[in-house]
C-alpha cells in the first residue's frame, strides 16, 4: 500500500462532479474519486473525520490548558512539542 502525506491547511474541501464522475477535492493537490463509493464506505469516511475533528479539538484544549497553568504561574508563552505522527485511513 502507498501512503501519501498531504497538508492541506485551510483550503477548500468541495465535492466536484465532472463527466459524470463525483470528486472529493482536499484543496489544491487531491482529488479523490467518490464515484462509487458505497454507503458503508461514505459512512466509515464521515465517522473517520468525525474523530479526527474530536482528536484537533482534544489537542487545542490541551494547549489551552497548558497556557493557563503557565499563566498562573507567571509564565507568559510556553510551547508545547508537538510531532505528528501517521494516522491509518
Amino acid at each position: 500500500m502507498k501512503t501519501l502525506t498531504l497538508s492541506w491547511g485551510d483550503r477548500p474541501i468541495v465535492l466536484e462532479t465532472e463527466e459524470g464522475r463525483t470528486f472529493l477535492r482536499l484543496g489544491a493537490a487531491l482529488r479523490v474519486e467518490v464515484t462509487d463509493a458505497s454507503v458503508d464506505q461514505l459512512e466509515q469516511l464521515a465517522q473517520v473525520t468525525a474523530d479526527l475533528a474530536d482528536f484537533r479539538w482534544e489537542q487545542i484544549r490541551a494547549t489551552n490548558v497548558a497556557s493557563e497553568v503557565a499563566a498562573e504561574d507567571g509564565v507568559r508563552t510556553i510551547g508545547l512539542p508537538f510531532q505528528r505522527e501517521a494516522e491509518a485511513a
